[in-house]
């Protein structure tokens, strides 16, 4: 049975081809809505492991799908205990 959590690059472009596809939208009509290029489209869809998020993030808003943390694995530390000043300065 599939996890039901997006655990891979895979898993992720395989939820956005659906939702594109529930829409209605072309790969150009997403990536037109979103702010991006096709080819961005392309490689989330196709599971590039390389994708930005930012960009990918853009795709779901661009199809009223938001990401809501609703419960975290029990290998991720509880989100009070997460240092988002230290997370951006490391990606910044």
């Amino acid at each position: 049975m599939p996890s039901p959590y997006l655990t891979s690059p895979a898993a992720f472009g395989s939820m956005v081809r659906s939702a594109r596809q529930r829409a209605g939208l072309t790969q150009s009509d997403l990536a037109h809505r979103a702010g991006v290029g096709r080819r961005f489209v392309v490689d989330v869809e196709s599971g590039h492991p390389r994708a930005e998020l930012g960009k990918a993030l853009a795709l779901l808003e661009a199809l009223d799908v938001y990401l809501y943390p609703t419960q975290l694995s029990p290998i991720a530390p509880p989100l009070e205990d997460v240092d988002l000043d230290a997370v951006l300065a490391r990606h910044l």
